[in-house]
């Protein structure tokens, strides 16, 4: 456990940068009309029923979960990687990481290799970025879970932190919205996801509670991971009702609102959804609401010269939540993640010899006590 703590080199984070430029990134320029509902972060009975995944067999998950009308299903048990195949429906290999006490997880989607790197007790920034370079390179999509959970990332974290692809918004446990603005608002491309998260199948709010809707023709993992990593999909929080059961779930599943069109056109943002909804609004840098629009299905915003990044939220007539990935300020039609984390050679040199030193130190100690006792 102490291991880690050891080997861990110390970082430079360079000073971030607000998205700017003349052009914008739209992730739904490429839209069509095809949405499919995933989950992909859910819990099976594993390890021998040692971890939180109770009355739930794989088998039972898919059912239940393929009637409510998801085309793809994860299963995500901590640190062990579920290959899974189901005739119609995807499910990407994917683990949960992390086995520390503050809850610091992450979904690693699309893999086939299980790290054990953690920092069991506390974790600093270094920490926490060092885990990430380590997870990033074996993982096709990498997203922070549930950062508000047991406060496991402040939100200051994500104006240092790099090397991810998503942060999870939307989680039964906790909402996150603040720490994802944390991170746009510091220039980080950073997409949202939306699980479920779910550990037992008979607790109504963890089940059908939260959606990645991703804009996609083909189920291929390639595919779908590529939609994920564009930021061409929407998570969903549901208002949940009293009378919750699976046949609910399902219809909201079934009449879930979609955008028929999210443009822009010079610095307009247009947005048109396939119904009415009872509120649009435009949220930028810093999380501030910068207008809204009540019982349309159309609205646009016009960016100002002060607008880094500009997000779309809308509840619809039943109450459930929507986010939308940003419309981001760029020099190109696209964004490219910056690495804002460089070892710092000089502090990182100075540490390994720290310890060296008091590990010699304590080793000489022990052996003239041994020797006096001789």
């Amino acid at each position: 456990m102490l291991f880690p703590y050891l080997i861990s080199p110390i970082y430079h984070f360079s000073k971030p940068q607000v998205f700017a430029g003349e052009q914008y990134y739209n992730p739904y320029q490429q839209m069509d009309s095809t949405w499919k509902v995933c989950n992909f972060h859910a819990h099976s009975k594993s390890w021998g029923g040692l971890t939180d995944g109770k009355n739930t067999n794989i088998d039972t998950i898919f059912k239940l979960y393929q009637k409510m009308g998801y085309a793809h299903i994860g299963i995500s048990n901590y640190q062990k990687i579920t290959q899974i195949e189901k005739e119609n429906i995807l499910s990407i290999p994917a683990y949960e990481h992390g086995f520390n006490v503050k809850k610091r997880h992450h979904l690693c989607l699309g893999t086939d290799k299980v790290s054990w790197l953690d920092f069991f007790f506390f974790q600093t920034l270094n920490h926490k970025q060092f885990v990430l370079n380590t997870l990033k390179p074996t993982s096709d999509f990498l997203s922070i879970n549930h950062p508000k959970f047991s406060n496991g990332f402040e939100e200051a974290d994500f104006t240092h932190l790099s090397n991810y692809d998503a942060i999870e918004v939307f989680n039964h446990y906790r909402t996150s919205i603040s720490h994802w603005d944390s991170a746009l608002s510091a220039g980080y491309y950073a997409v949202l996801l939306a699980n479920d998260d779910m550990h037992r199948l008979d607790k109504m709010d963890e089940v059908g509670t939260n959606f990645t809707v991703v804009n996609t023709n083909s189920l291929t993992r390639n595919d779908v991971i590529q939609a994920l990593k564009a930021g061409r999909h929407y998570g969903v929080k549901a208002h949940l009702k009293t009378d919750e059961n699976y046949q609910v779930k399902a219809k909201r599943i079934a009449n879930l609102v979609h955008p028929k069109n999210i443009e822009v056109q010079n610095d307009t943002l247009f947005v048109q959804f396939d119904t009415m909804v009872s509120v649009i609004r435009f949220v930028g840098q810093g999380g501030q609401l910068k207008d809204s629009a009540t019982f349309t299905n159309t609205a646009q915003y016009i960016f100002k010269s002060t607008d880094t990044y500009i997000r779309i939220e809308i509840d619809d007539a039943d109450g459930n939540l929507y986010l939308f990935n940003p419309v981001v300020r760029s020099k190109e039609n696209f964004v490219k993640n910056a690495c804002r984390a460089e070892v710092n050679i000089c502090k990182t040199a100075f540490k390994y010899i720290f310890i060296l030193f008091v590990s010699a130190s304590f080793a000489f100690w022990f052996y003239r006590k041994k020797r006096k006792i001789q």
